[in-house]
């Protein structure tokens, strides 16, 4: 991708919460980009989102040195999170949950491959459209899937933040969706803990991708703007901007 010049933004921050359970990672040397929102309270929370921090990046290096296909480096990269993450979490007592979301892009060639696991969200801003990339893994969301909530009523949910897939479930049977795409310029791709997107709208993103060209100032601009919205949560992002050089 020699004709792009790949620029990042990045900003956390702790919100109203006792301490910040979110961990992101910005590698621009091997085209890393992860955004990881811990689940468990506190210590066992940021503990799980270190794991994925410390992991994954690795992880993908070792399976794409081995020749894998991108897309499998992804998802079997989380996969080996997800496994060191339960193996740590049997050390809890018991009625201790401990996890992490995980939303992660990977540039490769001319690709991008992006996967998520929870519902931290991965979002490609192109012009005038924005386009969710991930799916959502809560139980609310996967009943207005099936029809039997509408999306109002998912909002509104108590099972909105119940997820049955992260890293750190011992019960996922299936792994994460890869989802690739080719940049073109202009790109601004987005990677947010749900501190963050339950509180900015497509059309909040739509408009700052085009009012904030420099990525590191929209990434301070909607950190904020979230928490002025009345986010409780920890709040994260990562922008990575695909530009002409």
């Amino acid at each position: 991708m020699a004709e792009f010049v790949i620029r990042v933004g990045s900003r956390t921050a702790q919100g109203a919460r006792p301490n910040n359970e979110d961990t992101y990672v910005v590698d621009q040397e091997r085209n890393v980009f992860l955004v990881a929102d811990g689940m468990g309270g506190q210590e066992l929370g940021e503990r799980a989102s270190s794991l994925a921090a410390e992991i994954i990046p690795k992880a993908v290096q070792n399976h794409l040195a081995a020749n894998e296909d991108a897309s499998q480096a992804v998802a079997h990269a989380l996969a080996e999170a997800n496994e060191a993450i339960v193996s740590e979490g049997r050390t809890q007592p018991p009625g201790r949950r401990m996890g992490t979301t995980a939303v992660l892009a990977v540039q490769q060639a001319n690709q991008v491959y992006v996967a998520g696991l929870g519902d931290s969200r991965a979002y490609l801003i192109r012009g005038d459209r924005v386009e969710q990339l991930t799916m959502d893994h809560s139980v609310a969301k996967a009943l207005e899937r099936s029809g039997t909530l509408t999306a109002e009523e998912a909002k509104k949910s108590p099972f909105q933040h119940v997820l049955y897939k992260f890293l750190g479930c011992a019960e996922m049977s299936e792994g994460a969706e890869v989802h690739p795409f080719k940049p073109e310029a202009g790109d601004r791709l987005l990677l947010a803990s749900d501190g963050l997107t339950n509180h900015v709208t497509e059309q909040d993103l739509c408009d700052g991708a085009k009012r904030f060209p420099d990525p590191q100032g929209w990434a301070d601009y909607l950190v904020p703007l979230a928490l002025e919205r009345g986010s409780r949560d920890n709040v994260t992002c990562v922008v990575v901007a695909f530009d002409r050089e």
